[in-house]
């Protein structure tokens, strides 16, 4: 345990090097589990990560799920939108592109384009569920040759985490009255971040010879809506400056080929640096 922790320190400590860029982003809009989260609670979850997120002036992409646009999910949605965040698809039903076929593919965004409509009002944006783009060259091609019909920018990430594991644990901790459960799996969880950012940051520089500017994967859940705030705090402590996803993508990185085949959801710098 102690060497673990003391590699996490070595990452964090060597990150904190020279300045970085990261762009906020979050997946399964309106509000993630809506099966363990109601309506209101999932507001509550947009309105509190919406608060954060204007603390530290931070403009997100958030990427939703078609058929979650219920009735009584749309004020979530349209609280972000109204925040002055990006909403972007992700598909309608949040299917593994790797289990579908391409044809499948294209009839989810389209569906997913239509339902969203009212609310892309600063671009066209896609998010892969599960970053799975395509296990073969052919399928990745067909799905650029889908995205690009329909006038969408793939957002990939630059920075994968497990968040959403870590909310499934404090949920669970939270539904059974174990506070300090779920202080222990916040703690755990930051630290996670904390880790993942740094060891990203350092695969850029030692694969690319270069920082990018980051895309970090989030979801819009309720672990992030009662500790996003620490994680950005930590950022802003070690001199990472906020951008939209829309100036990340401006960076060279996100317009490479993936050298990838295979299963696997990976971050960007993974993607295009891989070697079999």
């Amino acid at each position: 345990m102690r060497s673990a922790i003391a590699a996490i320190l070595l990452l964090v400590l060597s990150a904190r090097a020279e300045a970085a860029e990261v762009a906020i982003t979050l997946d399964d809009l309106p509000y993630a589990v809506p099966a363990r989260v109601g309506p209101e609670q999932g507001l509550d979850i947009v309105e509190r990560i919406n608060r954060t997120l204007a603390a530290y002036d931070v403009t997100a992409m958030g990427f939703a799920i078609g058929e979650k646009l219920v009735p009584e999910a749309l004020p979530a949605l349209q609280a972000f939108a109204e925040a002055g965040h990006t909403v972007a698809n992700h598909t309608w039903s949040h299917p593994d592109y790797d289990k579908i076929t391409a044809a499948a593919f294209g009839s989810e965004v389209e569906r997913a384009d239509t339902a969203l409509a009212p609310w892309m009002t600063g671009g066209k944006f896609f998010r892969f569920p599960f970053l799975h783009s395509g296990a073969t060259a052919e399928k990745r091609a067909a799905a650029a040759e889908i995205l690009a019909a329909l006038g969408y920018r793939d957002v990939p990430v630059s920075i994968d985490d497990d968040d959403f594991q870590y909310n499934s644990d404090y949920m669970a901790a939270l539904a059974a009255g174990d506070a300090e459960a779920a202080r222990r799996i916040a703690a755990g969880y930051l630290a996670h971040m904390k880790a993942q950012t740094a060891h990203f940051r350092a695969m850029a520089r030692e694969r690319l010879g270069r920082d990018v500017k980051h895309i970090l994967l989030l979801h819009m859940n309720r672990i992030n809506a009662d500790h996003l705030g620490e994680l950005l705090a930590w950022y802003r402590a070690e001199g990472w400056t906020f951008i939209t996803a829309q100036e990340a993508l401006t960076d060279p990185v996100y317009g490479m080929e993936s050298r990838y085949d295979g299963p696997k959801g990976l971050s960007q710098i993974e993607r295009v640096t891989w070697t079999p």
